[in-house]
């Protein structure tokens, strides 16, 4: 009798946090479904791409590695999902090899749909099955993580965005915001806290505006709430816009110490005239005003942001207001951007569209800015004490973050994974701060 082999899947994920948890969770099921999952490069029975939109460098990616897929295997099933699919999944059911296309609030069909594909055996010659909803018609998607999978739990809260920057399609992509309801998100939470999981990310679209549509249920309640499960020792969250830092939100997180004093803002200009032009719902006195006093009452916090250089219009003036708000901050770190016109938005057909010279200056600049202020707080953490979550470890070092989410690294003989340890931090090499056992 020959011996029975599980069919193989392989999911790729290109984008954002929210699609690895949506990734993660499709695998999980994946597993619970007979599935074996093996790596992208593998050969395997299904391929699943989960995909990004939000530039058109992320399309192109996007139709790569379904190309990709096809031709590992001619006879695997190929099954396409996410923002790519959601704007234009006709165009990816013309690619040959696509079997089934979905959009972003169906994601958990390609599970069902390779399960049967896998069992009808082989490849049949035809057209991919399109399965995208209507976002303004179809409710929140109830993915979850049966079980911990990472050292940092990344915990999807919402989807959906009701901001209508100019420069961006993933409102078309995602939908209007649609909350998660918080004892469902609690209960993921003690589930991740019970595997032995200590930091949970509150994570989502636009996680800023969590609950507005579910009763007011605000995002400091739901940070509280999860500090509040036995066994989580951190929380976090992902990018949040800035104008969410009210005096209430401070003075809430701020009694909370298990909420980490450190914080990503979706930033992108510091120029009232470019943040006007983006649509962005603050302004620069707003950002600065929030922030001192999220320091004020938050000892130690720290920031990373997000920042486009060279939107359509922006002046070299525009450009020194920026270079000046990320300098009065101190940013840890700064993800730029330069501006890259997106099909289908408001900025892409603005006038005054930069030359990519200018842009690329800009962001040179302004990275060498940022890795200026960077190296300074590293500098002078030194001799600070600190507790590091270890989340990998090379056979030298152990490697992780600490709260205010400095990068540190300290030598061991042996994993220290998952384990939070007070250090000391002696050094800093370029691009971790150096510790040591505080015992020592």
């Amino acid at each position: 009798m020959e011996k029975y082999l599980p069919p193989r899947a392989a999911v790729q994920t290109l984008g954002c946090r929210v699609n690895q948890y949506e990734s993660d969770a499709i695998e999980a099921e994946l597993e619970a479904m007979g599935f074996e999952i093996a790596d992208f490069s593998e050969l395997c029975d299904v391929y699943i791409i989960n995909t990004c939109a939000v530039t058109g460098e992320s399309e192109r990616k996007s139709r790569q590695m379904i190309r990709r897929a096809a031709a590992k295997n001619p006879s695997a099933f190929v099954l396409v999902t996410g923002c790519f699919s959601q704007l234009k999944a006709q165009e990816i059911s013309q690619i040959p090899g696509v079997d089934y296309v979905c959009g972003n609030r169906n994601k958990g069909s390609v599970v069902t749909e390779a399960a049967r594909l896998a069992r009808e055996g082989a490849k049949k010659e035809k057209h991919a099955v399109c399965s995208v909803l209507d976002l303004s018609l179809s409710p929140l998607e109830h993915l979850s993580l049966p079980a911990a999978r990472r050292t940092r739990a990344y915990i999807k809260i919402e989807d959906g965005c009701d901001n209508h920057c100019t420069y961006c399609i993933i409102r078309k992509a995602r939908g209007s915001v649609v909350s998660r309801p918080p004892e469902e998100v609690l209960a993921e939470v003690r589930k991740m806290a019970a595997d032995g999981t200590s930091e949970v990310i509150l994570t989502g679209i636009e996680a800023a505006s969590y609950g507005k549509d579910i009763g007011g249920y605000p995002l400091w309640k739901l940070m509280r709430d999860a500090a509040a499960v036995d066994g989580i020792e951190r929380v976090r969250t992902g990018s949040l816009e800035p104008s969410v830092l009210t005096r209430t939100f401070c003075e809430k997180i701020a009694e909370e110490p298990r909420i980490m004093p450190s914080f990503h803002l979706s930033l992108q200009s510091g120029s009232d005239r470019i943040l006007a032009a983006m649509k962005r719902r603050y302004n620069r006195e707003q950002v600065l005003d929030h922030v001192a006093y999220l320091k004020s009452v938050k000892p130690g916090v720290t920031f990373t942001c997000d920042i486009i250089v060279g939107f359509p219009g922006e002046t070299e003036e525009d450009f020194l207001a920026t270079m000046d708000i990320a300098e009065k901050i101190g940013f840890l770190h700064m993800h730029i951007f330069p501006f890259s016109p997106r099909a289908g938005t408001p900025a892409a057909e603005m006038k005054e569209q930069l030359p990519w010279s200018v842009k690329q200056e800009r962001l040179y600049r302004l990275e060498a800015l940022g890795d200026g202020l960077s190296h300074e707080i590293y500098k002078a953490a030194a001799g600070g004490r600190r507790s590091v979550l270890f989340e990998t470890w090379d056979g030298e070092y152990a490697a992780g973050h600490s709260e205010d989410m400095l990068e540190v690294k300290m030598k061991s003989a042996a994993p220290l994974t998952g384990k939070i340890l007070p250090v000391v931090l002696e050094a800093f090499d370029g691009t971790a701060a150096l510790a040591a056992p505080l015992s020592s």
